[in-house]
């Protein structure tokens, strides 16, 4: 309820102000009981949609560009030095020393290098080796099956890309096409803009686990109670490997482009695609978690949570609709190259614009009487 800047003597900086007000704000409010602390915000019964029309900035085609060219550069390096490193290691053989291309020699060097997948993989070798008495020499083609896994997984994520833009433009159903392209711009552009399989460090990062671990143990009780123990006792397994899996793969991904980053960088003149590899490995990194989507989960589940913070499918259901509700308002807002780049560029704090109000008669009076009593000192 206290504003630094509005009836603010002009002489004092920034700080001193704060400092002024934080003083005041205490004296106003030491005694109460029930402070109201939030009398000057209110939410915004129309969802926001009234100011819709006030998102519009030219920086919006800047921010669009800016997205759309990150998400190319990193596809277009995934693509190219997955297939790369896959073909390459499929067709060296290990015991050849004596290549001499580059490429080669380099891919064919780091073939056996350590991976967690790939050991665990030549392990079950060598068990059903022992079991069955056979004489296995199979050793798991490491690189190629951490390329090919983050193959697998863009090719599934681009394919959910094209679904939601094909279902967005062409379904009768105006729940659902709108669903799609708020799928489409807030969910999967961002995540191909910083994409790769180390991703899956994410859902092993212990805040994420904890927090997954807190909500698995409702959902599997409320399963239980429907479906028995036994479908508990699969759900709990099914958590666990997952989580495992998630960290084994993530950590091998890591591994697999440091690898890629060192030759491209270990060189005494570097080309410009294997100076774009280097800098979408460093967003790639950045982008293990994903903190502007982090960030707006967390507001939502502020928002439509309620108290007990737990999103419940009744108001998941209301937080989906709102979404696409306001993805349909901002396209009928603007033309549609404006309604793209506000898409691209929305962010939590057009979330906050549009949801939160200011009272302008309670902002105003208390900045008023807060500042009223230091005028009257000054003038002593």
């Amino acid at each position: 309820g206290c504003d630094a800047g509005s009836g603010s003597p002009r002489h004092l900086g920034y700080h001193v102000q704060t400092e002024l007000m934080e003083e005041k704000c205490w004296q106003r409010y030491e005694d109460c009981e029930a402070p109201d602390f939030f009398e000057v915000l209110e939410f915004a019964r129309d969802g926001g949609f009234s100011e819709v029309h006030e998102l519009w900035n030219v920086m919006r085609y800047v921010g669009a560009v800016m997205a759309i060219g990150m998400m190319i550069s990193n596809l277009a390096t995934i693509v190219i030095n997955d297939s790369h490193y896959l073909i390459s290691s499929t067709h060296i053989e290990r015991s050849s020393s004596n290549a001499t291309d580059d490429d080669a020699t380099y891919v064919a060097s780091i073939s056996e290098d350590y991976m967690i997948s790939g050991m665990l993989v030549d392990s079950l070798f060598y068990i059903i080796s022992d079991v069955t008495g056979l004489d296995i020499q199979i050793r798991s083609p490491r690189i190629a099956l951490v390329g090919a896994l983050e193959l697998i997984l863009l090719c599934l994520l681009v394919m959910k890309a094209f679904s939601c833009m094909t279902w967005s433009l062409t379904t009768d159903n105006q729940r659902l096409r709108w669903s799609m392209a708020m799928t489409l711009f807030w969910e999967i552009i961002p995540e191909l803009t910083s994409f790769s399989a180390m991703r899956l460090l994410h859902f092993a990062t212990p805040s994420v686990v904890i927090a997954d671990l807190f909500v698995f143990m409702e959902y599997s009780k409320a399963r239980r109670k429907h479906d028995g123990r036994f479908t508990q006792i699969r759900l709990w397994v099914q958590f666990v490997l997952g989580k495992l899996a998630c960290l084994i793969l993530g950590i091998d991904a890591f591994l697999f482009k440091v690898r890629i980053a060192y030759r491209n960088i270990h060189k005494q003149d570097i080309e410009w695609f294997g100076l774009l590899s280097v800098a979408m490995f460093i967003v790639q990194v950045l982008g293990i978690v994903q903190l502007s989507m982090f960030v707006r989960g967390r507001i939502f589940l502020f928002i439509f949570g309620g108290e007990d913070s737990v999103m419940e499918p009744h108001e998941q259901a209301l937080q989906n609709v709102w979404q696409a509700m306001l993805v349909r308002r901002i396209w009928y807002a603007f033309s549609w190259h404006q309604s793209i780049a506000v898409l691209l560029t929305f962010s939590e704090d057009d979330f906050q614009k549009l949801v939160l109000n200011e009272r302008d008669e309670f902002k105003h009076t208390i900045a008023h009487e807060e500042f009223r009593l230091d005028d009257s000192t000054d003038a002593e």
